[in-house]
Parts: structure tokens; C-alpha cells; sequence
């Protein structure tokens, strides 16, 4: 996956938090107001709608962090004896003192 690719992927899983949060937190608002003014059905579809949004927000978060765990983590192809193709140390179970 290219830099473009994974900023957009970013940017879409930032619109889609922050909607679910917009969400969440103006229809618990009307919960609220619906619980003091409204009918107990008014008050029903705003909660169901308030945890509705926390719900896809927590999913989202957990795609971001997936995604992002992903992308850290070196393919196995770049691995060869614990050392990373043209790069560091990454693990060695293998002491060269002791083959």
C-alpha cells in the first residue's frame, strides 16, 4: 500500500469517526431533552441513535488501529534470520557465538 493510499485511508477513517461522534453526541443531547420534554418514544430513537454512534465510532477506532498495526509490522518476505532486508536488527533467536 502506497503513502497516498494510507492517507486517504486516514482521512476517510478520521470523516468517518468524527461523524459517528457528531452523531452520538447530538442525538444523546436530544435524549436528554426528550427525557424532560419529550415522549418515551422520542426519548427511545434518540438513545438508540446515541449508541448507534458510539458503536460505529468504536468500530472505526478499532479499523484505524488495526490498519495502523499493520503497516508497522515488516512482511515476512523482508524477513531473513531475524534481520530485516537492508535493515537492522529486528529479532534473533541465534547467537553466533554459540553455532
Amino acid at each position: 500500500m502506497t503513502t497516498l493510499e494510507r492517507d486517504a485511508r486516514r482521512h476517510r477513517y478520521a470523516a468517518m469517526h468524527t461523524g459517528a461522534v457528531a452523531v452520538a453526541f447530538v442525538s444523546g443531547t436530544l435524549a436528554l431533552l426528550a427525557m424532560l420534554v419529550g415522549s418515551p418514544l422520542q426519548f427511545g430513537v434518540a438513545l438508540a441513535l446515541c449508541g448507534a454512534g458510539w458503536i460505529v465510532a468504536h468500530f472505526v477506532e478499532q479499523l484505524a488501529e488495526q490498519d495502523f498495526a499493520q503497516s508497522r509490522r515488516p512482511a515476512a518476505d523482508d524477513l531473513v534470520h531475524g534481520y530485516m532486508r537492508f535493515g537492522a536488527l529486528v529479532q534473533s533467536h541465534r547467537h553466533p557465538a554459540h553455532n
